[in-house]
């Protein structure tokens, strides 16, 4: 650690910066009741270990998100099974000729294949695909935030997606 701990204040002002980026990255990945929990966990694990942000490392929101992934593993177990409770849905027939209810059709019925293929992925590559598919954090952010290389966020994307494109199965 480099300088001083930030403050009371300097952690208020991360809140009052990142606690819409941390509670979105927890509620599409285990919920918008249980993001709430993994929110205010977050910030206060914030407060007490405050003295070991190093803005050095990465930003305060790379450093929370972390924080916040950190959560989310202990939170997996609920996840995955309401992953695969989404898959088991029955997804509708519809015979709708506009192309956008087709459209729309079509990723309705994938939609279980991708949740089941995202629920097998590893706990870390799961963090790094939502970090950077659905946060849209960019590449350094999501380094920052699972402590790991950028070149390590582009190698295991790029494996990510081929895994997911092939329909989740990993025969290496």
């Amino acid at each position: 650690m480099t300088g001083r701990a930030p403050t009371a204040g300097a952690v208020g002002a991360m809140f009052d910066e990142h606690a819409r980026a941390v509670f979105a990255f927890a509620a599409r990945r285990i919920g918008r009741d249980l993001a709430q929990d993994v929110t205010a966990d977050t910030f206060r694990v914030a407060v007490e270990s405050a003295g070991s942000f190093d803005p050095s490392r990465g930003s305060s929101r790379s450093w929370l998100l972390g924080i916040a992934a950190n959560h989310i593993r202990r939170y997996w177990r609920s996840e995955s099974r309401r992953l695969a409770a989404l898959a088991r849905l029955p997804v509708g027939d519809g015979d709708d000729a506009h192309a956008s209810s087709e459209q729309r059709l079509d990723a309705q019925r994938r939609l279980p294949q991708l949740l089941e293929a995202v629920a097998a992925l590893p706990a870390a590559d799961r963090d790094l695909f939502t970090l950077v598919a659905w946060e849209r954090v960019s590449y350094r952010e999501a380094a920052d935030a699972l402590g790991i290389p950028v070149g390590t966020v582009a190698s295991r994307l790029n494996r990510i997606r081929a895994l997911l494109a092939s329909g989740g199965s990993d025969d290496d």
